[in-house]
């Protein structure tokens, strides 16, 4: 008898597991199988493997959130199975059998109360020489002009001034990040209007407000961190990212492009420059959909 696959993703979403639009979200080119077993391992998604009146639930209880647990528990509600195998990976995989959905349903809410951390694969970046950033478009071309005169621009710039260069140059997609003293705390001083990801009024809102303050608050944390070090190392920043964001318009996608980061000293305080290119070609991803194959 062949599986009937269902998914849940992190936002208790239902997702046929043969979906087209689910696969192409993360560029993935691989079986149902291997897909499934990657969002389980490394995105927070559960697998449930219907077999008639059996089933096996698969999932990594410390990424698994309530909304995902809770789709489950809506999913399991009206069907009959004669026994559940669970299969929670941590290090390996753990099976267990179950006799009903209702012993199932208590073990994995007891591993997800024991289980609580950070999802692990949303954010990938991998560090970018100069010399690997393309000259082959106008914005490429700016991102280089920009680092060539650092130097300059860091020993002291008005910051009026450097917004006029940043709209001149980067087609509205960068930012103007201001730290505190302490270099802890971020906000947004200035955001362009290229960022496609986001709507005007994302923009509007978020002008002064804290870097982690994102739509998807996961997401700026893990942002902020990269802009701190960039700080912190008072040097230029390069790096690509792979990137799976969740936003109220757009829902769950993954975003790819190299980032620059700009360390400035301005008038007033440290500013940091941030500029990126949308690039579709970016694939950190490739290497941990192998190793679950």
């Amino acid at each position: 008898m062949s599986a009937n696959l269902t998914l849940f993703d992190d936002l208790g979403t239902h997702w046929d597991g043969g979906s087209p639009r689910l696969r192409n979200s993360f560029g993935s080119p691989v079986s149902n199988e291997e897909f499934s077993t990657y969002v389980v391992k490394n995105m927070g998604f559960i697998a449930v493997h219907g077999y008639g009146r059996s089933c096996e639930i698969r999932l990594r209880p410390n990424i698994v959130t309530p909304a995902a647990f809770a789709a489950l528990r809506q999913h399991l509600k009206d069907r009959v199975f004669d026994r559940i195998v669970t299969a929670q990976f941590d290090s390996d995989w753990v099976y267990g059998l179950h006799a009903s959905k209702d012993a199932a349903l208590a073990k994995i809410e007891t591993s997800l109360a024991t289980s609580s951390k950070p999802r692990p694969g949303d954010y990938l970046m991998r560090p970018l020489t100069k010399a690997e950033l393309p000259r082959t478009t106008p914005m490429h071309q700016a991102l280089h002009s920009l680092i060539e005169n650092w130097p300059t621009l860091s020993r002291s710039v008005h910051r009026d001034g450097l917004s006029n260069i940043l709209k001149q140059s980067l087609q509205g997609r960068y930012t103007v990040v201001e730290a505190a003293p302490d270099g802890r705390d971020l906000t947004f001083r200035e955001i362009g209007d290229g960022f496609m990801s986001y709507n005007d009024d994302w923009v509007t809102r978020s002008q002064g407000r804290p870097v982690d303050n994102l739509e998807d608050a996961a997401y700026g944390r893990w942002a902020a961190s990269g802009y701190r070090e960039a700080l912190r190392s008072g040097q230029p920043t390069l790096c690509q990212v792979d990137a799976i964001m969740n936003t109220p318009r757009l829902g769950r996608a993954r975003i790819r492009y190299a980032r620059v980061l700009l360390p400035v000293r301005s008038i007033g305080g440290a500013l940091l420059l941030t500029s990126s290119i949308l690039d579709p070609t970016i694939d950190l991803r490739a290497e941990l959909l192998k190793k679950t194959a």
